[in-house]
């Protein structure tokens, strides 16, 4: 007599849900035996193998709807299953690689955050290239903010902070590639003070940019300011956008 299993054993085995074997019977993946006398489950070796097999095929990410059938279809079918699977497979590889990236951008961002907050106007180079003119109805710049909200910045002069720009940062590469004739700043080398600034999401936008820029005068002789946006979170109940304000040190 061959030897047979009850359904809380095979899940055992499995470690799938008795739930999950109940509905591969419902949909005709597995079709065990039922018990003559007390109409329990009762699943062979062959079924084993079966529940096996899908499994298999699960894990290479076929749907169910695909795998019941998979027995009865032909050889070829099988390989336009998998060559699909294959595609798709590379398909969420990129989306999960790019995923990836972003995340790596934002953490960056609140690394800066922290980095700016224990270490304030420090001097250094700014690490950006140029910026362009940024308006938010320019969807192919608005898909590069998107992708990385860091690019976005704001181009201002310390002798006039009430007229402010609104700019993408880019490479110099990205500039004569795309043919910008019109930039808003573009590194020239030189000297620049670094701290976090935070703008308020309130009516009328208060910021701390002309205390710290205050401070900073009170050393040096300044230019152009340029603010690069890190993120948005709260600070003792009060809503912030946060950046990275770097302000030319003539």
């Amino acid at each position: 007599m061959e030897h047979t299993f009850p359904i809380g054993q095979i899940a055992n085995y499995f470690d799938i849900a008795p739930s999950t074997l109940r509905y591969w019977e419902e949909v005709g993946v597995v079709t065990p035996q039922k018990n003559s006398k007390n109409g329990y489950r009762e699943y062979s070796v062959s079924d084993l193998m079966i529940i096996s097999d899908v499994l298999f095929y699960q894990s290479l990410g076929i749907p169910l709807k695909q795998i019941r059938n998979m027995h009865r279809m032909e050889l070829s079918s099988h390989e336009g299953i998998c060559a699909q699977q294959m595609k798709t497979l590379h398909q969420q590889r990129s989306a999960l690689k790019r995923r990836i990236r972003k995340l790596q951008y934002h953490m960056a961002a609140l690394d800066t955050i922290r980095h700016l907050q224990e270490h304030p106007y420090q001097i250094t180079a700014i690490d950006l290239d140029c910026i362009v003119p940024f308006e938010l109805v320019e969807i192919e710049k608005l898909k590069q903010y998107i992708e990385n909200p860091r690019l976005y910045s704001r181009v201002q002069h310390s002798d006039h902070l009430d007229e402010e720009h609104r700019g993408l940062s880019i490479t110099q590469a990205q500039k004569d590639r795309e043919g910008y004739t019109h930039t808003l700043w573009e590194n020239r080398g030189g000297r620049y003070v670094t701290f976090l600034t935070r703008e308020e999401i309130a009516p009328g936008f208060p910021n701390d940019l002309p205390r710290h820029l205050a401070a900073v005068q009170a050393e040096h002789t300044t230019g152009a300011v340029i603010s690069r946006f890190l993120t948005c979170a709260q600070e003792k109940g009060k809503s912030y956008d946060f950046y990275q304000t770097y302000i030319e040190i003539l």
